[in-house]
């Protein structure tokens, strides 16, 4: 920013903003996985019992599965493993909202996986 008092018949301020447009901030630090070609056998593995897990749900809620969780969601959440409704946080896409309404039943897939 610079300033400048101008002084003509009429005194006034005359003042120069510069801006920088803000850079779109991404996620970097949280987890996401986008292929199956990225988990191991046994991260597929768990990833099939969380799909099964998902269409149980869905079928319980008369919901498509995909409402529940998308499959990136869940090859990430097999990929992170997590331990803890915390840790399920580190999830790319997973808000809040998904994490209260399914989250402990995640975390009890993943310990019985």
């Amino acid at each position: 920013m610079n300033s400048k008092l101008v002084q003509d018949e009429i005194n006034y301020w005359s003042v120069l903003v510069y801006y920088q447009e803000k850079s779109k901030q991404t996620n970097s630090n949280k987890v996401s996985v986008s292929s199956e070609e990225e988990l191991s056998e046994e991260e597929k593995i768990i990833y099939n019992k969380l799909k099964d897990w998902r269409f149980e749900k869905s079928k319980e809620l008369d919901q498509p599965p995909y409402i529940i969780f998308h499959n990136t969601h869940l090859m990430s959440i097999a990929k992170f493993k997590p331990y803890n409704l915390r840790d399920l946080e580190q999830i790319s896409g997973l808000g809040e909202s998904k994490i209260k309404r399914y989250g402990t039943e995640i975390i009890e897939v993943l310990a019985n996986a």
